[in-house]
């Protein structure tokens, strides 16, 4: 009798037991595994790779003051990163582009050059409003300025006895720290002329007032823009109430501020200062020259020293003459202060 084989018992039994496992349930368990062998590896493989998260972006818009600069955040409506793509750039370049003062207003007004200068210094705080306009009204455009009213008649306007004939005048007054000297002469006296010229004036003519020491700044009331102003009873008395209050200190730079009133294209510039010392260069005296002739402008030059007479070599003098004007000198002795305080009293609404 034949025994069993023995040796195949084990293979039975395997094969016994996996007929007891579905066949779906072990497909399920193998791709289990498989397809959380293939995500551990994926994420490996990304790890330090992946860029940062978006960051929040700040934006801030600069308001630039003459005295200061103005932040503020401005309200954006889309997302913050179409403001640095070429179609949000070309969008912003043309808004601004449309802020600009259009590219055909002739001379004599000079937009570009004004602001530049306007926003070289600090602007005096007294009744000074925001720097949001142009300078000048008046509608010529031949380069040749307007040197009659309204009705066709020449005006005229002096200081300190010199005569300008035209309707737009420009008084360029020195207010360094030596017009202070001798007891605040030279500074009375010039404040006290000028608000008497000022009141000599019709609403046909135009004036601007620009005081200046290392900075030149321009008369700017509360509520206007900066431009030439009329002549008018109003005006001049916020003029007046405006120069009353101005201090002198500091040093002298001529030549900024005349290239200031140059540009508001002037018939007449009325050049008032104390301080031969620093004269202008040749080349500035050239760049003035040629400025003015733009406009036919002429430049009266006035002067207060400490001698009797005014030396030859004088660069006011030369200044004068080579732009149509008058030189006078007036020396401080001239310049009692009986006479200014009765200036004030007199000419004071």
């Amino acid at each position: 009798m034949t025994s069993p084989d023995t040796s195949t018992e084990p293979f039975i039994a395997f094969q016994s037991e996996r007929q007891r496992i579905p066949a779906w349930l072990f497909s399920l368990g193998f791709h289990v595994i498989l397809l959380t062998t293939i995500g551990l590896v994926a994420r490996r493989v990304q790890t330090g790779t992946q860029s940062e998260p978006d960051r929040p972006v700040g934006i801030a818009v600069v308001q630039r003051m003459p005295d200061r600069d103005v932040y503020s955040q401005p309200q954006i409506d889309r997302p913050t990163e179409a403001i640095f793509d070429d179609a949000g750039s070309s969008a912003s370049n043309s808004q601004s582009a449309a802020s600009l003062a259009p590219a055909n207003i002739a001379p004599p007004i000079d937009l570009d050059g004004v602001m530049a200068t306007m926003t070289a210094g600090a602007v005096p705080s007294v009744q000074i409003g925001e720097l949001e306009g142009a300078f000048g009204t008046g509608t010529d455009t031949t380069g040749q300025g307007s040197r009659t009213n309204v009705d066709g008649k020449p005006t005229t306007a002096m200081l300190f006895g010199v005569s300008g004939s035209g309707s737009r005048f420009v008084y360029v007054f020195d207010r360094s720290d030596s017009m202070n000297g001798y007891d605040g002469k030279p500074l009375r006296a010039a404040k006290s002329e000028l608000k008497r010229s000022l009141q000599s004036m019709t609403e046909a003519q135009e004036f601007q007032i620009v005081f200046y020491n290392e900075t030149a700044k321009p008369f700017v009331p509360a509520g206007s823009p900066v431009q030439l102003l009329r002549g008018d009873a109003s005006m001049i008395r916020r003029a007046i109430n405006y120069i009353d209050v101005v201090k002198a200190f500091g040093g002298t730079e001529h030549y900024d501020a005349l290239k200031l009133a140059l540009r508001m294209g002037p018939d007449v510039i009325f050049l008032l200062t104390d301080a031969r010392v620093p004269s202008l260069s040749g080349k500035q005296m050239s760049e003035i020259k040629r400025m003015a002739e733009r406009t036919s402008a002429s430049i009266h030059c006035i002067e207060f020293g400490a001698e009797s007479l005014s030396p030859d070599d004088n660069f006011l003098r030369q200044l004068a003459a080579d732009n149509r004007g008058e030189y006078r000198y007036l020396s401080l002795s001239e310049l009692s202060s009986a006479t200014a305080l009765t200036f004030d009293r007199d000419q004071t609404p």
